[in-house]
This record gives C-alpha cells, sequence and structure tokens, in this order.
C-alpha cells in the first residue's frame, strides 16, 4: 500500500514537471536542463532498470546505437589531438584545447536526453504520463506568449517591460527593432515556440465535449489567431512551418475544399500584412530570394565541388551550408565528432565560420557521418510511418486529434530546407527527445469512444 502511494505521488511530479516543460523553455536552457536532470531522476527513481527496456525493440535498439556512435566518434575525433597538443586557432576558437574537452564533455552529457527519451516512452507504457494536464500545460503557455506578443506590439512593452524597439527597463538590448522577443531576451524564438505549442491549444478541443464539426470550427479559428499572431513576430520561417501544418492536417483530414479555401484566406491575410508594412515586404522580399537560393543551390553542394559564386540573399544561409556541406566531404562516413563544425570550420571564399551549420541534416552528417544519419534518419521515418499506419487503422477521432501536434512538430522539425538552431544544443534536443516517445507511443493515447472515425 505504501509503495502504491509513493509511486502515485512521485507519478504526479513527474508529469508536474513534464507540464512545466513549456515554461523552462522560456525560462532558459539552465531551467530547461535543470528540468530535464529532474525528470530523469525521478523517472529512474520509479522505473530502476526497467528504464531502459521498452516495447518497440527497434527503437530502443537504435537509439542505444546513436547515442554510443556519437560518444565513440567525438572521441575518436578529439583525444588525438590533445593528447598530441594539435589545435586550431582561428578567430572563433581562440583556445581549441577547452573546446574539445567540452564538446567530449557535451558528448557523454548529451546521453540526459536518451534517458529522457526512455522515461517518457515508460510513462507511456505504463499508462502514468498524464497527457491531458501536459497539453493544457502547453496551451495556457503557448496562449500567454501569444498575448504577450500583441501587448508588445500595441502597445511597445510587454509585461515584462520589454521593448519591441530593444530596450528592457531603460536598458538597450541587442535585438531586431521590428521582431518581438516578449519573454525571450534578445532571442528571437518566439516565433518557433509558437509554431509548435500552439497547436497543443488548436488540438486541446479533443478533451472537450461536442460535435465533430464544432471542433473542426474552433481548430481553424485558433489556427487563424496564432497564424496572425506569428505573422506579427516577422519570424519567416515559423510562418511557413505553420502554414505547412495546417494543411498537413486538412490533408490527412481529406478536407480539400477547406485546403482551397485556406489557401485563400492564407494569402489574403499575407497579401495584406505584405502591402501595408513596407518592413514585413522588404523581409519577406529576402527570405524569398533566400528559401529560392537554398532550393536550388543548396541540393547541387552535394555532388559538385565548392561553387564558384555563390549569390546570397537575405541572412544568407546558403554561404553556412556551402561551408558545412564542404567539411562533411572531408569525412562523409563517420563524421567529425560533436560540435565539430566550429573547430574546422574558416573564413574563406563561400564559407564563413559560426558555432553551427544552421542545419540539422547538414550537422548530423558533418558530425556523425552518413553512419549517425542513417541511425537518426532511420528513428525518424520509422516514427513517422508507424504513426500514419495507426492514424489510418486504430485512431478515433478525438485520439487523432490529440496525436497530430506531436506528428507536426517532428515533421516541420526536420523540414530540411529551414534553417535551425543545433541539433545538439538543449533547447532543440529536448523538444525533439520530449516529443518523439509521445509520437511513437500515439497508438496509447485513447481519447472517447472506442470505435475509430472513418
Amino acid at each position: 500500500m505504501h509503495t502504491e502511494k509513493k509511486l502515485f505521488t512521485n507519478n504526479n511530479l513527474i508529469n508536474l514537471l513534464i507540464a512545466l516543460f513549456p515554461l523552462s523553455l522560456i525560462l532558459g536552457n539552465l531551467a530547461t536542463n535543470i528540468n530535464i536532470i529532474l525528470i530523469c531522476f525521478l523517472g529512474f527513481v520509479i522505473y530502476k532498470f526497467d528504464t531502459f527496456r521498452i516495447d518497440k525493440k527497434k527503437y530502443q535498439y537504435l537509439m542505444y546505437f546513436f547515442f554510443l556512435y556519437l560518444i565513440l566518434i567525438t572521441l575518436i575525433s578529439y583525444l588525438p589531438l590533445i593528447a598530441n597538443n594539435i589545435y586550431r586557432i582561428h578567430p572563433n576558437n581562440p583556445s581549441s584545447k577547452d573546446l574539445y574537452v567540452e564538446a567530449i564533455f557535451k558528448a557523454f552529457f548529451f546521453l540526459r536526453f536518451l534517458l529522457l527519451f526512455f522515461i517518457i516512452n515508460k510513462l507511456i507504457e505504463k499508462s502514468h504520463f498524464n497527457i491531458k494536464i501536459f497539453f493544457i500545460s502547453c496551451a495556457f503557455f503557448s496562449f500567454i506568449v501569444a498575448l504577450d506578443i500583441f501587448i508588445q506590439i500595441s502597445f511597445g512593452k510587454n509585461l515584462l517591460g520589454n521593448a519591441i524597439g530593444g530596450e528592457l527597463m531603460g536598458k538597450k538590448l541587442l535585438t531586431s527593432l521590428y521582431r518581438p522577443t516578449v519573454f525571450f531576451g534578445n532571442e528571437h524564438i518566439a516565433g518557433g515556440y509558437l509554431q509548435k505549442f500552439s497547436l497543443f491549444f488548436i488540438f486541446l478541443v479533443a478533451f472537450f465535449k461536442g460535435s465533430e464539426n464544432k471542433k473542426y470550427k474552433y481548430i481553424y479559428l485558433s489556427f487563424l489567431f496564432f497564424l496572425i499572431i506569428i505573422l506579427l513576430i516577422n519570424n519567416r520561417m515559423p510562418v511557413l512551418l505553420f502554414v505547412f501544418s495546417f494543411f498537413i492536417f486538412l490533408f490527412f483530414k481529406r478536407k480539400f475544399k477547406t485546403i482551397i479555401f485556406a489557401v485563400l484566406i492564407s494569402s489574403l491575410i499575407f497579401i495584406t500584412t505584405y502591402t501595408i508594412s513596407e518592413r514585413l515586404s522588404e523581409n519577406y522580399n529576402s527570405f524569398y530570394s533566400n528559401v529560392k537560393n537554398i532550393l536550388f543551390v543548396s541540393p547541387k553542394l552535394f555532388y559538385y565541388g565548392d561553387i564558384e559564386e555563390v549569390v546570397t540573399f537575405g541572412s544568407g544561409h546558403i554561404i553556412v551550408f556551402n561551408t558545412g556541406i564542404q567539411l562533411w566531404k572531408k569525412n562523409k562516413i563517420f563524421g567529425n565528432g560533436i560540435k565539430s563544425f566550429r573547430f574546422n570550420c574558416a573564413f574563406g571564399k563561400n564559407e564563413t565560420c559560426t558555432t553551427h551549420p544552421h542545419n540539422y541534416i547538414i550537422e548530423i552528417l558533418l558530425d556523425v557521418g552518413v553512419v549517425g544519419f542513417i541511425l537518426v534518419g532511420s528513428i525518424i521515418f520509422l516514427s513517422i510511418y508507424d504513426y500514419i499506419k495507426i492514424y489510418r487503422k486504430k485512431l478515433n477521432f478525438n485520439s487523432k486529434l490529440v496525436s497530430f501536434p506531436f506528428f507536426l512538430i517532428i515533421v516541420c522539425e526536420f523540414f530540411p530546407i529551414q534553417s535551425t538552431g543545433s541539433f545538439f544544443t538543449t533547447n532543440n534536443a529536448s523538444i525533439i527527445f520530449l516529443i518523439l516517445p509521445m509520437l511513437i507511443n500515439s497508438s496509447k493515447f485513447n481519447i472517447g469512444p472506442n470505435k475509430p472515425n472513418k
């Protein structure tokens, strides 16, 4: 009896920690890491070594292989350099020795995401995961962020006193003059945050009573509300991914007439904002040119040598992509170890130096090679493939709505042409390895009637 009561208490606590995950992302990397460590610690206390045994063995072994390979290739890449005092010195790395040691440490510390994946998976398998509380929390914080964006745009300052012009309580910040940053300080990630977590607000209707038609109306209005907010933020890729998510949803629900209507409405909203705001029009002109350049130039970088002249538009990510791809070609199969971009990049013709190549696919290829890419790709592909099978055969209407945010987040997170943060950073990795086991176990989220709607 005492054990059951303790387990019940621990389950409530770990579900609270998971529900607070969207808040920890707002607070920053330190809060997110503390939250992840607490989830991992408490999960291991509850499940012990049973944590590492999951029902779907293919995911278990693929995750083991990937994380083990990541550590091995990092050690193989950096230990000889440290032992032989071989360090690269360039503007981004004034002292490579400490950075090599730091990279090895990060490879081992990255194991926290392996443990996070297994614990979330085990919680769902044991029916200990409170999906409703998680949805409500994500919906609440996404709405608060959206509301704060509206306040910042309307009144010049948000609830924390952060000015849209880059002032915080009278102090200048290095923020874009026309991009609301709300709770995120000088980081322009509000659009990406809403693009992901607003989906839980949109599909929260699955837990409410009502006809399917009423729920569809709520979904459409919610999508429209957040689309307008994300447009106002002026984060361009989140707008594209958010609209892409909506059309995927309509396609899966076979709402083809609605797709045509949605295209017209989205075009009208975009044209209106584009026309009335010179700043937005300039921004999206740049974005269009940048995307076009990425679509037509980036694929050629993989099978040609370095392109002699790379035309840059907008943010100029094509230069960063080119640098990452050319570095990958030097060790295609096995990669160069975690965080290798900053150790090997250089300022040169059509190349540049940053902390990472700003694209998951290029970064994974560069750091862990084709071997690691196949492992990660297999995990993502199988999770999406299995979900589509489950979606068609096993899920009722409400369960489909509940599972859809996990599907959309993973699909959009690996959208190939987007510019991303680093795959191996706290913010991005925590979202991926938290959401991924939820997608894999979508069949266990049985909401409402058991009989699937056809």
